[in-house]
C-alpha cells in the first residue's frame, strides 16, 4: 500500500505559538501510521509555516482568492514534491522518505546550506543540544568568512537566523583547505574563544565534510588528513573536598539560592549526575533505595545505554524531601524543573535557562565562601570523580560505571588533573626530603 500525503494544520492549543498561530505540517500516512514534518526548508516564504485560524478558513474554503490562492498553490507544490518522492520509493518506508525529503532542497556543495540542513535534521530527531552546536558553528564560520558579526537574541526565530546564514557569500567544501582551517582557528583565538570551543567547531566541520563526501558525493580535497582539532588541556574543572564542603555548609538566606545550591549538591552526591538527567528523574526511577536511570546523553545511542545505580543516601533523601515535587504518582517528576506537557524542544530550552541561572547563583556562593576558581553546574560531576579517586580511594573502573562512561579512557580524561592540593603536598614532601638532609 502506497503512502498518502496532505497539508495538516495543528490547531491544538499546546501546539500553537505565543501569537496563537497554528503550525503547518506535511502529514504522511502509511499503513495506518501518521507522521508530521516541518515544511520550513521547502517554503519560499518562511511566514507560511504558521497560519492563523482565520487564514486557515480562507485557505481551506471552496474558492480561495488573492493571497489565499497563492498560499494554496505553495502548499500544493510542497505536497506534489512529496508525492514525487513517494512514487520513487518502490517499497515505502518513513526512513527512506525522510532521507529524501529533508535533503531534497539542499545543495550540499554549499557549506552553509549543508550545515543548516544537518542542524535541522538533528532537531527533527530531538537532538537539540547537538543541533545547537552546529548552528553555533555556522555562525562562527559565517563571521570568519564574511568578516562581520551576527547578533541574535533568544527571541529571534529560527527562520530569522536561517536567512542571515544562507544569504551572502557562499562557501564551498572545496574552498575549505588545511590552511583555511588554520586561519579559522587563528580567528577564533583572536576572538577569545576557548580551546574547547575550537575543537567543537572544527570537529563539526569534519562531520559535515564526511557526510558531504561519502553520502552526497561532493568532490573536494579532504583537509583533515594531516590536520586534527586541538583538545583542551590543563583546565581545572574539579573542586577539592574542602571547597565542596564550603558550598555544602553555606547557609543561604534566599530560598531560590538554596534551591539551586541543593540541586548542585544533589548532582555531586548522585555520582555527578548531569542536570538534564536530574530534571527528568521520575518517581519510577526509584527502586529498592536506589535511583536507576539511563543518561539523557546516551539514551539514543546503539551502544552505551548503561543503567546507572545511585544509592539514596541521607543527604540525597533530604534534598528530595525539601526541594522535590509534592505530587504523587509513578510518572511524576521528582523535582519541579520540567513539566510533562512540554515538548522536547521546550524542555531543552528551559534547561538552558535553568542551568544559566544555577551557574549565576553558584558563582555568588563561591565568592561568599572564598572560592576564586570558576564554578558551574558541571563542576559537581568532575569534583565527584576526582574526590572519589583521591580522597575515597575508588577505582577507575568503579568511577567509570558510576559516571556511565562508555570506556575507561573517558574516565581517565576526567581524572588527568590532580587536585592542586595533591600536587602542592607532593612537592613539599620532596622539598622536605632534600632540604632536611642538607640541613
Amino acid at each position: 500500500m502506497q503512502a498518502t500525503v496532505r497539508i495538516y494544520f495543528q490547531k491544538a492549543p499546546a501546539k500553537r505559538t505565543k501569537d496563537n498561530l497554528c503550525p503547518v505540517r506535511l502529514c504522511v500516512t502509511h499503513d495506518r501510521m501518521r507522521k508530521y514534518y516541518a515544511i520550513t526548508d521547502q517554503l519560499k516564504k518562511d511566514e507560511l509555516q504558521f497560519l492563523s485560524e482565520d487564514y486557515i478558513a480562507k485557505v481551506t474554503g471552496d474558492h480561495p482568492r488573492g493571497i489565499y490562492l497563492e498560499i494554496v498553490s505553495e502548499y500544493e507544490r510542497i505536497v506534489e514534491d512529496a508525492k514525487n518522492i513517494i512514487r520513487d520509493i518502490p517499497d515505502f518506508s518513513f526512513n527512506q522518505f525522510e532521507e529524501r525529503y529533508f535533503h531534497k532542497v539542499v545543495k550540499w556543495d554549499n557549506f552553509f546550506q549543508a550545515a543548516w540542513s544537518h542542524a535541522q535534521q538533528l532537531r527533527s530527531e530531538g537532538r537539540y543540544g547537538y543541533a545547537s552546536s552546529f548552528e553555533c558553528t555556522i555562525k562562527a564560520v559565517k563571521e570568519f568568512h564574511e568578516n562581520k558579526t551576527f547578533t541574535f537574541t533568544p527571541a529571534d526565530k529560527i527562520s530569522t537566523r536561517k536567512d542571515a546564514y544562507l544569504d551572502g557569500k557562499s562557501l564551498r567544501f572545496v574552498d575549505i583547505s588545511e590552511s583555511w582551517l588554520k586561519r579559522f582557528e587563528q580567528h577564533m583565538q583572536k576572538n577569545n574563544l576557548s580551546c574547547s570551543t575550537h575543537g567543537i567547531y572544527i570537529r563539526n566541520i569534519r562531520v559535515l565534510f564526511n557526510i558531504a563526501i561519502k553520502k552526497h558525493k561532493i568532490r573536494a580535497p579532504y583537509p583533515f588528513t594531516d590536520y586534527t582539532p586541538k583538545n583542551p588541556t590543563g583546565r581545572k574543572l574539579a573542586f577539592t573536598a574542602h571547597q565542596i564542603s564550603l558550598i555544602a555548609n553555606y547557609k543561604p538566606c534566599d530560598p531560590q539560592v538554596k534551591y539551586y545550591r541543593d540541586i548542585f549538591l544533589f548532582s555531586f552526591l548522585a555520582n555527578g549526575m548531569n542536570i538534564a538527567d536530574i530534571a527528568r528523574l521520575k518517581t519510577s526511577n526509584i527502586f529498592d533505595g536506589e535511583i536507576l536511570f539511563i543518561r539523557e546523553k546516551t539514551k539514543n545511542k546503539k551502544q552505551g545505554q548503561q543503567e546507572i545505580h545511585v544509592p539514596i543516601t541521607t543527604h540525597l533523601q533530604f534534598i528530595i524531601d525539601t526541594q522535590g515535587n509534592r505530587s504523587i504518582g509513578h510518572d511524576a517528576f521528582i523535582f519541579p524543573i520540567l513539566k510533562k506537557e512540554w515538548t522536547d524542544e521546550k524542555c531543552f530550552m528551559h534547561l538552558r535557562g535553568f542551568i544559566s541561572m544555577m551557574n549565576k547563583h553558584l558563582k555568588q556562593i563561591a565568592g561568599k565562601v572564598g572560592i576564586t576558581e570558576n564554578i558551574s553546574s558541571y563542576t559537581a560531576r568532575h569534583s565527584w570523580a576526582t574526590i572519589s579517586k583521591n580522597s575515597a580511594g575508588a577505582t577507575i573502573e568503579f568511577i567509570k560505571e558510576s559516571l556511565g562512561h562508555s570506556n575507561v579512557s573517558v574516565t581517565e580524561n576526567y581524572l588527568k588533573q590532580f587536585e592542586k592540593s595533591t600536587r602542592v603536598e607532593h612537592s613539599e614532601k620532596v622539598e622536605r626530603v632534600i632540604f632536611n638532609k642538607v640541613i
